[in-house]
Parts: structure tokens; C-alpha cells; sequence
């Protein structure tokens, strides 16, 4: 007689667990994956565009993400395509010096550079035309050094940091400037997205101070032990980032003014950070030549890119969250110098650009909303009997900065309005 085969009986569940577990183990080895090529991509691994004959000291992508500008040292900035070409498409030469800043308008229509030299230059931004950046207006201020460059989120005003401990806003549409005094070099400095306030820190202090736009002091940070090198501000209004030559990121309630946390994974000081459209990931750059990843939501380190034996000055994020160009120099040497372009491996996100912004248009509109203002006024004057007296011609305020170059396209004059004077310590 034939013996049955006795059938096993596997407890209840028991594949549900097997599958469970492989799903984990593919998890981790993704995981420890990643991580190896977080911590130990080297320089080889990356493309490295050396146009610049010394270091660049600014990197921005253009808002569509078709360009990455620097800004150099050697007194030039030089716009490439972000593709596979990387076809430079121009090389402006209109400084005198280092440029030191650069920003975008929202639109993407409009840059502003500035340096060791002063001059505040707008460029045109437009791919359409035979040079891309067409030179529009340039100004002067104070002949003092611009350390930083601020395209406002409305994209009438922009901001100005400069050598001098000035801050100055300058609102394009009604062709003012509201200076912040002050007596120190300005390090970092950053706007509200509400506009309603500015955080600036200066040379020689760890403390970030937050002033309304009178210039009033509303808040303190304190808590970095070494100067500030950048500053953010969330897109949620809720969080300051700070970078510091102490080799820390720290992020800040703003309401309270109480540091949240500390990232701590540079080993040398923070030289720059920059922050996606989407305000979910941050990057950072190092003199250790580190960049960093981070997820600013959770306040986590996503990847580490090494690059040794390079210094990172400055660091920017594509638009779409794919790729970061990091300006990066070897070691002792500042010829030739460029920028290492690095995917991220983060999924890519598409981004809208806002409609472009027509300036003379509603500069235009101001000025007749301005006109009737002002004869409604005078009619329910003259309707109540009110006629002002005359007592004499009003002083005019003294202007401290004026326009030194003038385009055919566009004349622009700036005027001082009154302002409070703010000493920052």
C-alpha cells in the first residue's frame, strides 16, 4: 500500500510575514544604497563647468530652469544653458569688480546684479532676443560694495544689503527708496514673504535682527557662535534659516524668536544655502567641500555630496528639484574656476511661472490712481472753504544716491523719503 505524503500546514499569516519582510530588507538595501552614494560620490562622479578664470561667489537657475548664471571674481557673470549642451549663451562684462549677488524676479523676466563696484544693475531676461540679458538701468549706491541682492515676491520692489550697514528697499513702481541705517558691513539679510519685515545680520556678530519696514527692532536671534552667511525665510512665513561660519544651519520660530533646530553635519563653516520653490528641500555648500540635502520639513539630512579637495562657495537648487550647481574651487587654486552640477535624485516637480510683470504698465496706472487722488482732494478743499496758507517754500531733503547710468529704455530717478536711523550693533 502506497504511503500519503504528509502535507505541511503553515501557520496563519505566515507568508503575509515573509512578504512583509522582504518589502522591509528591499527598503533597507534601497536605503543603504542611497546612502552610499550620498556619502561617498566623489568629484569624478560629477560634471564640472570650469568658465570663470577665479572663484564664483554667486550661482542662481533661472526661474524655468533653462539657465545657470554665476557670478565671478574675475568681474564677469556668464549665462549656459541647463541641458546637456551647456552652451554659454553670454558673457556680461559691464563691472568694475567682483560680482557678488544676483537674483530673479518670480517671472523670470527681470535679473539684478551687483558687486564691489556698486552699481545696482536690471537686465531684461528674454531667451527670444540675440543676447539673453539685455542691460536696462544701472545705479550707484553710495559707492559702497552690494553684498546682497533681494527680488521681492510682488516683483515692484527689490532689496539691497551693502558694505556700508545700509539695507535699503527700493519700490520700482513708485520710484522711492526707504533706506535702513546702519553703521556694519551687511553679511546676510532676507525679506518676510509678506513683506512686512527684514532680517539682516552684520560682520563681527552671531545675533540676526529682525526690523519692520521703518526700521523699528522687533526681534533678536541669538544663538550662532560665529558670523551669519545666509539667511531664509520659509515659504509658510513661519521659519527663519540661518547658515553661519560656526558649521551649523539652525532653524527659527520667527514668532518667538527660538532657535528650533540645529544641523550639524558641516564640519567647516556654512558658506551658502538655498531653498526649492516648493519650500521642502534645502541645500547647503561648505568649505569642506560637503553639500548637503535636506528635508526642511522634518529637519532631516536626505544626502551628503563630498567633494575633497574643493572649497564650495555658493550653492543654488533647480527650479524642478533635479539638480543643484555647486560653485566649488580647488584648494589653493583660483584658475580656472567653476561649478559642479549634481543630481539630486529627488522626484522632478513642475513649476508655473506668474504672468510677466508689465512695469511700465503699473507704474502708468500708479501714477493716474496718484493724479485723481490728488484732485478729489483739492475739489473737497475748495467745496469746504479750506484754502492752505503759504509759509514759505519746504525744504527739500538731500538725496544720497543717484542715478548714474541711464538707459534709452527706461530713465529711472530715486529719491530718499524720510527715514529712522538704525544702529545695528
Amino acid at each position: 500500500m502506497a504511503r500519503k505524503r504528509a502535507i505541511k500546514s503553515w501557520p496563519s499569516g505566515y507568508f503575509t510575514k515573509i512578504s512583509n519582510l522582504a518589502v522591509e530588507m528591499r527598503n533597507i538595501f534601497l536605503i543603504l544604497l542611497f546612502a552610499g552614494f550620498s556619502t561617498l560620490a566623489q568629484v569624478d562622479s560629477f560634471t564640472y563647468r570650469a568658465n570663470h578664470t577665479d572663484d564664483i561667489s554667486s550661482v542662481v537657475f533661472s526661474p524655468d530652469g533653462k539657465y545657470i548664471v554665476t557670478g565671478s571674481w574675475d568681474n564677469t557673470v556668464i549665462i549656459q544653458r541647463n541641458d546637456t549642451t551647456a552652451e554659454i549663451m553670454q558673457v556680461v562684462e559691464d563691472f568694475k569688480g567682483a560680482v557678488k549677488t544676483m537674483a530673479f524676479s518670480r517671472d523670470g523676466h527681470s535679473l539684478i546684479i551687483g558687486g564691489q563696484d556698486g552699481r545696482l544693475n536690471f537686465y531684461e531676461f528674454n531667451d527670444s532676443f540675440f543676447q539673453v540679458a539685455t542691460k536696462d538701468t544701472a545705479f550707484v549706491l553710495e559707492n559702497t560694495q552690494i553684498n546682497k541682492l533681494i527680488y521681492g515676491p510682488g516683483m515692484r520692489t527689490v532689496f539691497c544689503a551693502g558694505d556700508n550697514g545700509i539695507f535699503t528697499a527700493f519700490d520700482l513702481v513708485k520710484q522711492k527708496k526707504i533706506p535702513i541705517n546702519g553703521t556694519k558691513s551687511i553679511t546676510a539679510a532676507t525679506v518676510a514673504i509678506d513683506r512686512s519685515s527684514y532680517f539682516i545680520a552684520v560682520k563681527g556678530s552671531p545675533v540676526i535682527r529682525q526690523f519692520d519696514i521703518f526700521g523699528k527692532l522687533i526681534n533678536t536671534f541669538e544663538g550662532h557662535g560665529n558670523d551669519i552667511t545666509d539667511l531664509l525665510v520659509t515659504l509658510d512665513r513661519k521659519h527663519l534659516i540661518s547658515s553661519s561660519k560656526d558649521k551649523t544651519i539652525r532653524v527659527w520660530n520667527i514668532v518667538n524668536a527660538k532657535e528650533e533646530t540645529a544641523l550639524t553635519e558641516h564640519t567647516r563653516a556654512v558658506t551658502d544655502i538655498d531653498m526649492g520653490p516648493f519650500g521642502v528641500y534645502l541645500v547647503s555648500g561648505s568649505l569642506d567641500g560637503t553639500v548637503n540635502i535636506y528635508n526642511i520639513k522634518e529637519n532631516t539630512l536626505m544626502a551628503q555630496f563630498s567633494l575633497e579637495g574643493y572649497k564650495v562657495n555658493a550653492v543654488a537648487l533647480s527650479p524642478d528639484n533635479t539638480k543643484i550647481a555647486a560653485a566649488a574651487q580647488p584648494n589653493g587654486v583660483s584658475n580656472p574656476a567653476g561649478f559642479f552640477e549634481m543630481p539630486t535624485g529627488l522626484a522632478i516637480r513642475k513649476t508655473v511661472l506668474p504672468t510677466k510683470m508689465d512695469l511700465e504698465a503699473v507704474r502708468e496706472t500708479y501714477k493716474r490712481r496718484a493724479k485723481k487722488a490728488l484732485k478729489n482732494k483739492e475739489k473737497e478743499e475748495t467745496s469746504s472753504g479750506y484754502s492752505p496758507k503759504k509759509t514759505g517754500s519746504i525744504p527739500k531733503l538731500k538725496s544720497n544716491a543717484e542715478v548714474l547710468n541711464k538707459t534709452q529704455q527706461v530713465t529711472i530717478t530715486i529719491k530718499d523719503n524720510e527715514y529712522r536711523d538704525t544702529k545695528q550693533q
